[in-house]
């Protein structure tokens, strides 16, 4: 249904800026300042390392709808949520889904809605596709709002 968007062209633009860094402290690495040559050096190794695996490594997540659950595939934690557990669909900006950058499921036993977002399909377009497939609105009915212990009765 949808992918989440590759990482730019900035993330080239640190592993080179990183790289550049690298490469300067590594010179300053036999002059006096040695102690804090090697603390930057260190630094900027891991900080190269670590950019190069997030611009070579597939990160993205794919959002898939099947008969009875959503699921967000992703390489770490995956997300499963089953169709009668939808409360309501929305953006974050509520009751504007061309205004709204993510789209928030509100699901049944869970303390927050889900954040879903960045994908290459905009908000918009998600939104009344997920409703329609789950067959509510974008608020939560008043039968399924968590009740509170300590809010007042009515009189």
């Amino acid at each position: 249904m949808a992918t989440t968007k590759r990482p730019g062209a900035w993330s080239w633009s640190i592993v080179i800026s990183q790289a550049l860094l690298l490469a300067l402290w590594l010179r300053r690495l036999g002059g006096e300042e040695h102690r804090l040559a090697i603390v930057m050096v260190s630094a900027s190794g891991v900080l190269v390392v670590s950019a190069l695996v997030l611009a070579l490594v597939d990160l993205r997540a794919s959002l898939v709808l099947t008969d009875d659950a959503l699921l967000l595939e992703r390489r770490w934690r995956p997300l499963r949520i089953p169709r009668d557990a939808v409360l309501a669909v929305d953006g974050n900006v509520h009751g504007r889904p061309s205004w709204s950058e993510a789209v928030v499921v509100t699901v049944r036993g869970r303390d927050r809605p889900v954040r879903l977002g960045n994908f290459e399909v905009h908000a918009r377009v998600l939104i009344p596709r997920l409703q329609e497939w789950a067959g509510v609105g974008d608020t939560v009915p008043a039968a399924d709002a968590p009740h509170r212990d300590d809010a007042p009765a009515d009189p």
